[in-house]
Order: C-alpha cells, then structure tokens, then sequence
C-alpha cells in the first residue's frame, strides 16, 4: 500500500453546501462529519455532559483500581497507589471542607456566580484531589506556575480575588512575600501540600493569612459529611488558564466542563483507546491544556496515573519504575533522548553503526511500503534497548506543545514501533484542534481537524499567503467549534481581539491544507513564535530592547520552532564598525566576520538582557553581522518601518541556518 495508503486516508474535506466568504477558504470539516456537514461533536461523550458524572460512572465501575501512584522521595520504592474508591472519598471529603472552612465564596463577574481555588504545585496526588473536590464542587481551579514570575501571580490573584490558594510547601516562601509586600489583598487562606513548620504558621499568622494543610482540610471535611455542595452543569466554568503573557499581563482562558467533554472525541476518531490496564506517567504541568486533557480522558477511561518525582532530570529513572503505557511529552525531550542515541551511536564500531543504520533504513521500507511498524529481528536485536529507555510498553505517544522534526518523529515510530501522534492547538482550543492518525504514513503534517472543530484559512495578503495558492490553499488557520473557548476573564477587550467578526478564533499560524485535509503549519501570522521548549517569545520586545545597545543599528531576532535558542541578525552601527576595523587593520566585511566583534556585542546585550530582567530564553545566543541595512528598496521593511520578517528570514536564511549548525 506504502504511499497510496497515506493519500487514501481522508482526515477532512472541503463544504461546498455554503457559500465561502471572500478572503478565506472554504470551510475544512472532520471526514467524520462529511455526511452531515454542519454537524459537530457536542459536549456530551458517550452520555455525559459534564465531567463529574463521569467520573463518579469510572469509580462504580473500577473501584478498586489503581488511579494516582506516587513515588516515594527517596526514589528507592515502587509506586505507592490510591484506588478510584479512595480518591473518590478524598475528592468528596476536600470539598466538604472547603465550603465548611468558607474558603470558596461567591464571587458574581459579568452576571455570572464563580467559586475560585488556586493551586500553586507541581504534579501531584493532592493537586489531582484539589481539583477533583473543585469539579466536584462547580469551583473553577486557577493553576499557577514557577515560570510566571511575581507580576504575573500577584496580577491573577488579584484579577480573581482569590481567597484560597493551595501551595506546595516549597512556593510558601514567595507566596508570603506577594503578601508582606501587600501584592495580593484578597488571598485569606494558605492550604499547603506538605505539612507546616511552626515558623511557617507563625509567618502566616503574621501576615493575616488562616494556614491549613491537606489533610487539615480534609478532616474537617470528614467531620462535616452534610454540609451543602453544588454540582457542576455543562456550562460550569471548570479551569482558567492563564497563558504566560509574553506582551503584557497573563490573560485567564476560561474553559468550560462542556468544552473539556467536547475535546474528549478526538481519543475515539483518532484511535486512542485507552483503557483501565492503561498508565501514564504525569509530569507535563497540571496547569496547562495538555496534561489536562490527558487526566479527564482518565476520569472517562479509567486509567491510572504515576507521579514523576519532581526532577526532571530523573524522569526516565522514574519511568523505568513505573512502565507507562501511554507517554505523552514534548519535542524537547524527544530532542533530548534522540541525541543521546546519537551520541551513543557516534562511539559504536563501524558494524555496529552500520547495523544500526541498516535496521533503521529497513524498517522505514516496510513502513513506508506496508505501514508495518515491528520487525521481528531489529525489534529485538537493535531498538529493544531504546524501548526499554521508556519502560518496555508504551504502546502510545503523544507529543504536542511545539512542532517535531519529521526526522525524530518518524525515528521514534521505527524504534518503539508504534505511532506517535502529534497534536496541534492551543490553550483557546481546550487543547487539541488537529491530530495525526495511525493510517496516515505519509506525515509530515499535524494531521486533521477534530469531529468538534471546524478550520478555515483567512488570507495573510501580507505575507503572501492565500487560501487561493496552488498547489495547496495557504492562510492563517481559524477555528469554529464546541471545544473553543468562551473568553479571557475580565478581559472584552483582547477577547474580541481573538475572534473574527464572524466568530472563528483566530491561532496567529498560518497553515496549508493537504489533498487529504491533513495540515502543516509553516509560519506565523503575529509576531510571535514558540521555540522547542514550548514557550512563545515576543520578538519585537526583544528588538526593542536590544536596539537600546548603541553599537546595535537594526536587528532581526528569529527562532526556529525546532530550535531551543534565539539568533539575531544585526546591522551594526556602520560608524562603530568602521573605527572597529581601522583599529584592528581590518577590512569591513573582515570587521563583520570578526569573533572578537561579535562577542563585544553578545556581552553588550547581555547587560541589556540583565538590566531588563529578561529570561534566559530570550536571551541571544547566535548573532551573525551585515551590512545590508534593513530598508524599503530592499523590502525588509515596511513604509511604516516594520520588520517583514518573512522576507527577512528569506534573505537572511543562509546565515540563519549557519548559526544554529554552530550552535549544536
């Protein structure tokens, strides 16, 4: 079958029962919903339509199951577990003291009633508890994260005046802080994942805030079995997600239960079947879309999850402990395992590189002929060992957050010999919009659009892309659908932002629609990109800031979404360069190619980085010198002076390429 199965495999199709509107493509709807086109996938999921019942449905059938396991912190036993039974009961038990203790008041925003809880922890059993007893409860949980840095929380405590916030104990420091230098008026109580030194409560005291631990909560809840709670409805309010703020303050995504329950749809149409013998290790964070959807697709299926030990540099030692069946993760740490099986080839004999290729090369045939992923002597022989660096029995992999080389994808199917999906979307979407499918050989795509979503392409004339390109439709990707979502808190302003004035989110990337609706993202529409680690980097900021270096003229600050670092291109100031190389008997082009130059300029920056406090990601780590100043006649710029970065990385893209070969 090899190539013609791929191109036989529809992910999608073009409506043509609706006029499209001029500037945009057609509407792209799931080969799912080709018979009825203007259908979608609901939020109800094989009868449910909010996640509490389903939940409650997954504990009558598998009660003595194993749901939450945690390592012990010495990383010498095995996972110890908690049963579907005796989370159920803590679930019910952290509510009831929540609502006893008034730790969860009303508050009414845009004539809506919302119960907040804020919870401020790395994965673990009690973060999952917290916020099984909020979606118990029709509480909304407000995560936080390490890398929001102190504006950013003290913004989203005070944005929702939360009163509650749940904090393992190794954040009550900084928390504490917020509050003695009077950055959060409204938070009242402290309930903290591990247990309270006497100082701890002392400092708590001090600052007027009521500290509780875990368990505290729950033994009032235990000794309070009455009292009243509310159960959520479809449209209950189940999380905000705060999105990093990379242009000004974070902005709280609101998502919904009936928007979680919606998503839910994908697992089935793109063969995920998960069920209650299934583990996963969880370490991706709680907070984010990603990892959430992964521990309701649980609620539903009924799998289990392990607790990574809360170092990542150990976590393949702890997936060594607990064997997961499914691993869902990002490029980075693809990127990361791949290299290292690079590394260790490069110091093989000459046989057994060759051996190793040979197996790698053999599979790919097959695959591509048959779509056979085992081989009965490579399996064992050669790619047993990089099976095992997973565990021995992932049969599934999902990777998501930031794209993936076509190259490392297609090398992780060949070693562990099964698919790995990529999945494609953002926080606005509730997580996934496309997803790649197991019958789908060909990749190089991030597969097709959700049965609960619709994508169209809106022309970027100014990038010159258009839904009319041949031979493929090319525009920025837009989407319709139950599982987007419904605003940004007390935000109307860049809520109407996101949206077109006929109501499709808009992502800021621009994609191209395959013959078989599969789609490939190519760029962006706004100037702003991820880098392999999954974080967007505002580049223009960055421009600004940089430029504030006076050696510094112009510069163009790119990052490859496959890259895990920033490189700039730089005209520098031609006055500056000119002394630079009268002083060193150099010529102009040797001043450009010069280290020493390039270092002086690097160290430059880095004060500058410094003296606004930025990240280590936005950060420069590659500069390359021209003395091509940015201008109209050479169409660099706009007549109002903006960057066109497009044609910038077109013209600069040799000396880009250079730079990050250099950098690895």
């Amino acid at each position: 079958m090899g190539n013609n199965q791929a191109q036989e495999f529809s992910y999608g199709t073009w409506r043509t029962d609706i006029p499209q509107l001029p500037g945009h493509s057609p509407e792209l709807i799931c080969a799912k919903n080709a018979a009825s086109p203007e259908s979608l996938a609901v939020g109800n999921y094989k009868g449910f339509t909010e996640l509490l019942s389903a939940f409650r449905d997954t504990v009558k059938r598998f009660p003595d199951n194993r749901f939450l396991g945690t390592r012990a912190k010495d990383g010498e036993r095995e996972y110890e577990w908690k049963t579907f039974f005796q989370v159920n009961d803590l679930m019910e038990k952290f509510a009831r003291g929540l609502e006893s203790l008034g730790m969860v008041p009303v508050e009414v925003v845009d004539g809506q009633r919302y119960k907040f809880l804020g919870i401020f922890s790395k994965n673990r059993e009690e973060w999952a508890i917290a916020d099984l007893g909020c979606l118990r409860s029709a509480v909304t949980i407000v995560p936080f994260y390490e890398s929001l840095g102190a504006d950013a929380t003290a913004f989203i405590l005070n944005q929702t005046e939360l009163s509650t916030l749940c904090v393992e104990g190794k954040f009550l420091d900084f928390i504490f802080k917020l509050k003695a230098d009077q950055r959060c008026p409204y938070l009242k109580h402290i309930i903290s994942f591990d247990p309270l030194t006497p100082e701890q409560r002392q400092t708590a005291t001090q600052l007027a805030l009521k500290a509780h631990t875990f368990q505290e909560v729950i033994y009032v809840g235990d000794s309070h079995p009455h009292t009243p709670i509310q159960s959520p409805e479809p449209s209950t309010v189940y999380m905000f997600c705060y999105t990093s703020g990379t242009t000004g303050d974070p902005k709280g995504v609101m998502l919904t239960h009936e928007s979680f329950v919606s998503c839910l749809h994908f697992a089935d149409w793109y063969n995920i079947d998960l069920n209650e013998t299934d583990v996963t290790i969880s370490y991706l964070p709680y907070g984010h879309t990603f990892e959430q959807c992964i521990f309701m697709l649980s609620v539903f299926r009924g799998f289990a999850h392990g607790y990574y030990s809360g170092d990542p540099l150990k976590l393949l030692e702890d997936i060594q402990v607990l064997k997961p069946t499914m691993f869902c993760t990002v490029p980075r740490i693809l990127n990361r395992v791949y290299t290292k099986i690079q590394e260790s080839l490069a110091n093989k004999s000459a046989f057994a590189k060759w051996f190793f290729n040979h197996a790698v090369e053999s599979k790919k045939y097959y695959y591509e002929k048959d779509g056979s992923l085992t081989h009965a002597l490579y399996d064992r022989a050669i790619f047993a060992k990089i099976q095992q660096q997973f565990g021995g029995n992932v049969r599934f992999m999902l990777s998501a957050s930031a794209p993936v080389s076509a190259e490392v994808l297609q090398f992780y199917k060949l070693a562990l010999g099964i698919h790995v999906y990529e999945v494609y979307g953002q926080t606005e979407t509730n997580g996934p919009a496309t997803c790649s499918h197991p019958s789908d050989i060909r990749g190089g795509s991030v597969g097709g659009v959700m049965p609960s979503l619709r994508i169209r392409l809106r022309d970027v004339p100014e990038l010159g892309y258009l839904s009319t390109d041949q031979p493929y439709p090319r525009g920025e990707v837009q989407f319709k659908g139950t599982n987007v979502f419904k605003g940004y808190f007390k935000n109307p302003e860049r809520t109407q932002e996101a949206f077109s004035e006929d109501g499709w989110l808009n992502s800021g990337d621009v994609g191209l629609v395959l013959p078989n609706g599969a789609i490939k993202i190519i760029d962006r529409a706004k100037n702003i990109f991820k880098l392999s680690q999954g974080e967007y980097i505002a580049p223009e900021k960055l421009e600004n800031i940089y430029t504030q270096c006076p050696i510094i003229q112009q510069i163009f600050v790119y990052g490859d979404s496959l890259q895990s670092t920033l490189v700039a291109i730089i005209v520098p100031d031609l006055i500056q360069l000119k002394a630079f190389a009268e002083a060193n008997g150099l010529t102009q082009q040797q001043a450009l190619e010069s280290e020493t130059l390039k270092q002086q300029i690097v160290r430059d920056m880095d004060a500058k980085a410094r003296e606004y406090q930025l990240t280590s990601l936005e950060k420069i780590k590659k500069i390359s010198l021209t003395d091509m100043v940015f201008t109209q006649d050479n169409d660099i710029i706009t007549p109002t002076f903006k960057l066109k970065r497009n044609v910038a990385k077109r013209v600069f893209q040799e000396a880009i390429d250079k730079m990050y070969a250099d950098a690895q």
